[in-house]
């Protein structure tokens, strides 16, 4: 009988795909280089300048050959590799992430439940956690955005009329970004860290209490204007805040503020103020864009500081806190110059 020789072997094209799909997907270089190996023998580099150029001898070379045609390709893609039927094959972990990827899953075993349905397959949930995160897949917190976002061509628009309204006003107008929120006593869990092994537990207080809060942000001097109490937000309220961003800006010739679409902004009354009071213009923000609206960060910045993992055991507490930070929104400058930069995000739409 011949002695085997990989050198003589006559590569297929769907063989030497396998070996470059294997060869991108493996992140231990110890085995990416078996790969390497194969591809440029089949690219029919002699096998002696292969061991040369690898650092591996010959004979290693011919024993990951016979390996590759006796017992797979996947074989070579395992130190120690020992066939089970539970292995999944590189299309089928392929297949398996790109599930994860459009679907999401919350638990492991979902995917487990996956893996059998689709290949008739038992992984552990440990085995699942550890495929997965060899895949580069982690256990994230998603990303909020509008559901229906307005085009990009709508948000790029509101964009380029935004800075050509600041560069064409005259000097000294006033421009803010409004917005209400509710600000609720209650402690917001957020990552952190800690010891696995004893993980922290946050206190939690009814969360029936709240702020309401009307605000102004200025990105020019990084300021912030508010109305803030126990008071609901509406037209009466937007009316007396708007008196109180008007005592503030003083002499300014204009006062420009972008809100959202919110009906007390639309209300009756409020319009027929600001036909009264023509020094305060308001220019409302495309429907469903947040992400256009600075004062939106500002807020998640005001919750981080006072309620992301901090506990107030009285009400009282936490409104001095509360007030104690609105009013005196300049002490965080150095960080709000970093984060409230007038960059905005355009929600990519499809």
């Amino acid at each position: 009988m011949a002695k085997f020789d990989i050198a003589n072997h006559n590569f297929k094209q769907e063989e030497i795909d396998e070996l470059k799909r294997y060869r991108d997907k493996q992140r231990d270089g110890r085995l990416k280089i078996r790969f390497l190996a194969l591809l440029m023998i089949a690219d029919m580099v002699p096998i002696e300048k292969v061991a040369f150029f690898i650092g591996k001898s010959v004979q290693t070379l011919q024993s990951w050959g016979k390996q590759h045609l006796n017992k797979g390709i996947d074989s070579l893609n395992f130190f120690n590799y020992k066939p089970k039927k539970t292995y999944l094959n590189l299309s089928q972990i392929e297949q398996l992430v790109q599930w994860v990827k459009e679907n999401n899953p919350a638990k492991t075993k979902q995917i487990g439940a996956y893996i059998i349905t689709e290949f008739k397959v038992t992984y552990s949930v440990e085995a699942v956690r550890q495929l997965l995160r060899k895949q580069g897949l982690r256990m994230l917190r998603p990303k909020q955005q509008p559901a229906n976002p307005p085009s990009e061509e709508k948000q790029l628009e509101f964009v380029a009329e935004y800075h050509a309204l600041k560069s064409s006003s005259e000097p000294g107008t006033r421009f803010f970004f409004i917005d209400g929120m509710h600000l609720v006593h209650q402690n917001e869990p957020g990552y952190c860290w800690g010891d696995p092994k004893n993980p922290p537990i946050n206190k939690t207080n009814t969360g029936r209490k709240r702020l309401n809060i009307l605000g102004g942000y200025d990105p020019d001097n990084f300021s912030l204007t508010h109305l803030t109490g126990e008071t609901n937000c509406n037209a009466e309220r937007v009316i007396e805040f708007f008196e109180i961003m008007k005592k503030g800006c003083g002499s300014a010739p204009k006062i420009i503020m972008f809100s959202d679409n919110a009906k007390y902004f639309k209300a009756g009354i409020v319009q027929e103020w600001l036909k009264k009071n023509p020094q305060i213009q308001l220019v409302f923000l495309p429907t469903y864009a947040p992400n256009l609206n600075l004062i939106e960060r500002f807020w998640k910045f005001t919750k981080n500081k006072l309620v992301k993992n901090t506990y107030y055991e009285k009400y009282k507490t936490f409104r001095a806190h509360t007030f104690r930070f609105l009013n005196h929104v300049g002490d965080y400058k150095k960080e709000l110059e970093t984060l409230m930069v007038e960059k905005f995000q355009i929600i990519v739409t499809n």
